[in-house]
């Protein structure tokens, strides 16, 4: 068999072909205890993270903190809206407090793929095609752009939705260009890498090692937005979780659904930022 190549993560070799099954390696050992270790683990490291910017930075939060996903407090798209849980933060404070959640989700899958597996590619997909580049880009747009508004469309006829209070919130607070862009390097860069590789890499092997690839798909979808911590964007995190795990079972590979991440945040920072 021809070794397969792959941009950004080296070549593929047939041994570690993501097409060949995840986790059948022998002495593969991870599963669900790493993933719900993982997930405590990354909290702690976001909190602990998050405090010591506050502290270093003598910022005042007026007592409100949180831990959530920085993109689901400031809305998927302006088809959503609600309160956000951290007004007094200002906005450099939480992309920079990601690093500890994002340092987690990594340290996890890696000591799960080098330590209890086969190693981080043929375990979890860890490999890109340029192919996935147009191809994520694409169905992420579509799912921000179309699906989300298929999701909250019909209860905006029973409930008040103002969809513009997300984007002034976050346009009001983006007082500078080193604000913009570290909100787009956490959001449209960071994001969607280590939430992909912990999510729709470790996450979904180990609970379809458990139950199968229909339960592993929607167990780690519903996890996803779970952990999120934004009730109101639960049900479109959820749905682009499907999404993702679907491209990543479909390819084989993360980079599909990396890819659509970066679509899918792209809209959002484009969309609350330069069109509000």
């Amino acid at each position: 068999m021809k070794p397969q190549t792959a941009t950004d993560f080296g070549v593929l070799t047939p041994q570690d072909d993501p097409k060949s099954p995840q986790g059948s390696g022998k002495g593969t050992r991870w599963g669900l205890p790493d993933v719900f270790v993982g997930i405590v683990f990354s909290w702690i490291a976001a909190v602990v993270v998050l405090l010591a910017v506050l502290v270093v930075f003598d910022v005042d939060t007026g007592g409100v903190t949180g831990t959530g996903s920085y993109l689901g407090r400031y809305g998927l798209s302006d088809a959503t809206g609600g309160e956000r849980s951290d007004p007094a933060l200002p906005l450099w404070a939480l992309p920079v407090g990601q690093i500890g959640l994002w340092g987690g989700f990594a340290f996890t899958v890696l000591a799960a793929g080098r330590l209890r597996g086969s190693g981080v590619r043929r375990d979890f997909g860890l490999a890109m095609k340029m192919s996935d580049i147009p191809l994520g880009l694409l169905i992420g747009v579509f799912a921000q752009i179309v699906v989300v508004w298929l999701i909250y469309a019909p209860f905006q006829f029973f409930f008040e939705f103002d969809v513009s209070e997300a984007a002034r919130d976050l346009t009001n607070r983006a007082a500078t260009n080193a604000d913009i862009t570290l909100l787009f390097l956490s959001v449209v860069v960071g994001a969607p890498i280590f939430e992909e590789l912990f999510f729709r890499g470790l996450v979904l092997r180990a609970f379809e090692r458990k139950w199968g690839t229909l339960m592993g798909v929607l167990a780690s979808s519903l996890l996803f937005g779970a952990v999120h911590l934004q009730p109101l964007q639960f049900p479109a995190l959820v749905v682009f979780g499907i999404i993702a795990a679907w491209l990543t079972k479909r390819y084989m590979r993360l980079g599909p659904a990396i890819w659509a991440h970066v679509g899918f945040n792209l809209v959002a920072v484009v969309s609350l930022i330069w069109l509000a």
